[in-house]
């Protein structure tokens, strides 16, 4: 599946599953009447906190979870999927599959128009499919989705109805499609798709492009011609705010109405009168995880005693306890506790910083100059991890595996990017080890994070498994 990356997936034996706070400001002002919050109020303006700048308004190329949010308004898929994580009609309002399962045949909503005015069609529907498939957009994202995509047998019916074909059956196939946006062949078709189409968006979604301010700002307005139940909201603002503490300022002062919130945020104004007054805090578990990648192409990494090593350096319950206040829960595998395919029976990796010594030792690193580092063939045990800025919590976790692995001689050096940068070098396998997340699709298929053939630029599977 495209999983989605953000704060980005490796053969992780750290992993997190971390419970979302997220503070909501009263949507009416203390000086005005009161009024129904069931009753909808039609205009007005969202603003919405972007943790992370987007790379791409492209939807076949996103590279993470960030380029999504503004897409979700600007483009509709083919189907979306309910609270319950069933299939419904998105641009296409009936389906069929063959017996097979070999045959996708979608009827297109015949009223669903781009937001240039002209309709969608089921040739705009196969242009898209297409570019998913060339390895030259890199979309790395859905790719992996239709690895058995066979656009030789997929074909327009007529103008609303489009059969799509696949050369062996799959069982979640259905629920894939809602990674299809489907763009217009008429603007996409031209330039170089996976250049020029980064900072544009002429989607079929209830908003269009206003405009993109990198690094700033992204501001959507609602479509007066949109062809669907047009949404209440005027206007769509997405901020963008790299810094939790930033963002939570900008919350308590009306400039943002929503964000995600530090542990130790929660943790401490969760109670605070003065502001559940007029800020609504919720916690959730979501679909998500952080976990540490080991980039397998690295000599050093690639050898899978030293991952576990390693791993065994991390102090789990108090990462758990002491940095996110008991709100995450420990992971023993690519999959949430809330997900089928988890099994609970996997034990996790302990804490065990002697017994990592010990194995590391057998494997030949010894402190041979006794300057206080590992070393094996004159060369000290060092790698550098990426950790993504902005996050007090991300920092405290990097500072926190730091001195616990110099106390038994591996010198670890942090490297605090910018989002979008050290998303740029993590897909490119330019890294050692990173700090990320992943947010995972309804199906737990790890096909695209550890296949072999999903390695970039064609998949995810950046720590090179």
């Amino acid at each position: 599946m495209g999983r989605r990356l953000y704060a980005l997936l490796a053969f992780a034996l750290l992993t997190l599953a971390c419970g979302r706070e997220t503070p909501v400001k009263d949507p009416v002002a203390a000086s005005t009447p009161a009024i129904d919050d069931d009753t909808p109020q039609d205009g007005g303006t969202l603003y919405r906190r972007l943790e992370i700048d987007i790379t791409t308004l492209n939807p076949v190329c996103f590279a993470s979870k960030y380029d999504r949010y503004p897409a979700n308004y600007l483009f509709t898929p083919l189907i979306y999927l309910d609270q319950n994580l069933r299939p419904m009609p998105g641009l296409a309002k009936s389906w069929e599959i063959s017996d097979d399962g070999l045959l996708y045949t979608f009827e297109l909503n015949d009223k669903a128009t781009f937001s240039d005015g002209t309709p969608v069609r089921a040739s705009d529907v196969i242009f898209t499919l297409a570019r998913v498939a060339d390895p030259k957009s890199e979309a790395v994202q859905i790719v992996g989705s239709f690895e058995n995509l066979d656009l030789s047998r997929t074909k327009a019916i007529d103008e609303n109805t489009v059969v799509v074909a696949f050369r062996r059956a799959l069982a979640t196939q259905l629920i894939r499609f809602n990674d299809i946006n489907v763009i217009p062949e008429h603007v996409y078709g031209k330039g170089d798709f996976r250049n020029d189409h980064n900072d544009i968006a002429v989607g079929s979604g209830p908003y269009k492009l206003v405009r993109r301010v990198a690094g700033k700002e992204i501001v959507l307005e609602r479509r007066k011609d949109y062809w669907g139940e047009r949404p209440h909201i005027e206007t769509v603002v997405f901020k963008i705010i790299d810094d939790h503490n930033t963002a939570w300022n900008a919350v308590k002062l009306g400039d943002v109405d929503e964000t995600i919130v530090a542990s130790d945020t929660w943790q401490r104004e969760r109670t605070n009168p003065s502001l559940t007054r007029y800020l609504e805090f919720t916690r959730f578990y979501t679909l998500s995880y952080n976990y540490i990648a080991w980039n397998n192409r690295t000599p050093l990494l690639s050898d899978k005693r030293m991952r576990r090593a390693l791993a065994m350096c991390i102090p789990m319950d108090a990462v758990i306890q002491d940095l996110y206040h008991g709100t995450a829960r420990a992971m023993t595998g690519p999959f949430t506790p809330d997900e089928y395919a988890y099994n609970p029976t996997v034990p996790a990796t302990r804490y065990d910083p002697d017994g990592a010594k010990r194995e590391l030792a057998a494997m030949g690193w010894l402190d041979t100059n006794k300057d206080g580092v590992l070393d094996r063939d004159g060369k000290p045990l060092k790698f550098s991890m990426i950790m993504m800025s902005g996050s007090a919590t991300t920092t405290q976790f990097g500072q926190a595996l730091q001195d616990e692995m110099k106390r038994i001689g591996i010198d670890v050096e942090l490297l605090m990017l910018e989002g979008a940068m050290a998303i740029q070098r993590i897909l490119a396998g330019n890294y050692e080890a990173a700090y990320l997340g992943w947010d995972l699709d309804p199906d737990p298929d790890p096909f695209a994070l550890f296949h072999s053939s999903q390695m970039p630029p064609r998949g995810q599977n950046f720590v090179f498994f």
